[in-house]
């Protein structure tokens, strides 16, 4: 739990999930109680080329589909911890899930929302296979300022070959 919280309240996380206030640690065991529920698959994300204190591959960040079974669709959702960033995974990750989604749960549609000044994760979602659909302006903040969201979605045709790095989600 405490690496989950660590993740969740790093600055950069926060920053790029807009939000301003540290959440404790009830929330995010109330947050993950959800995420797990139902029929939404959430995975920990591991860097294969790093060793947790000789213990395995070392864990860097969670990945979620929320799923909405009737239509087949899902929203996207992922964190990387400090110690997954600037690592090239998000992409390989995101492909990953995607293949989860598309192969396992039958997914028609996975779908997202990043802001604007996201610019590395959005070129992630890109080389992972989502495509831009639309902008929501002015909907979020990013350190304290107005930005937009980015739309973006990904359907089983849009995916692209892994390349690089793949790490390993569970």
């Amino acid at each position: 739990m405490d690496v989950y919280l660590r993740w969740t309240n790093d600055p950069v996380t926060m920053r790029g999930n807009g939000r301003t206030e540290l959440e404790d640690r009830e929330a995010l065991r109330t947050g993950l109680d959800v995420m797990l529920s139902g029929e939404n698959r959430h995975v920990t994300i591991y860097d294969p080329a790093r060793r947790d204190h000789g213990a395995g591959p070392l864990p860097v960040g969670t990945a979620t589909l929320s799923i909405d079974r009737p239509v087949a669709a899902a929203e996207y959702l992922i964190t990387l911890g400090e110690e997954g960033r600037g690592r090239g995974l998000a992409a390989p990750a995101t492909r990953l899930v995607l293949d989860v989604g598309f192969e396992d749960e039958g997914l028609e549609n996975v779908y997202l929302t990043v802001l604007e000044p996201n610019v590395a994760g959005i070129r992630a979602y890109k080389q992972a296979g989502f495509r831009l659909i639309g902008h929501r302006r002015r909907s979020a903040l990013w350190a304290g300022r107005r930005v937009d969201e980015i739309l973006m979605d990904a359907i089983p045709t849009s995916r692209t070959s892994g390349r690089g790095r793949q790490p390993v989600a569970t």
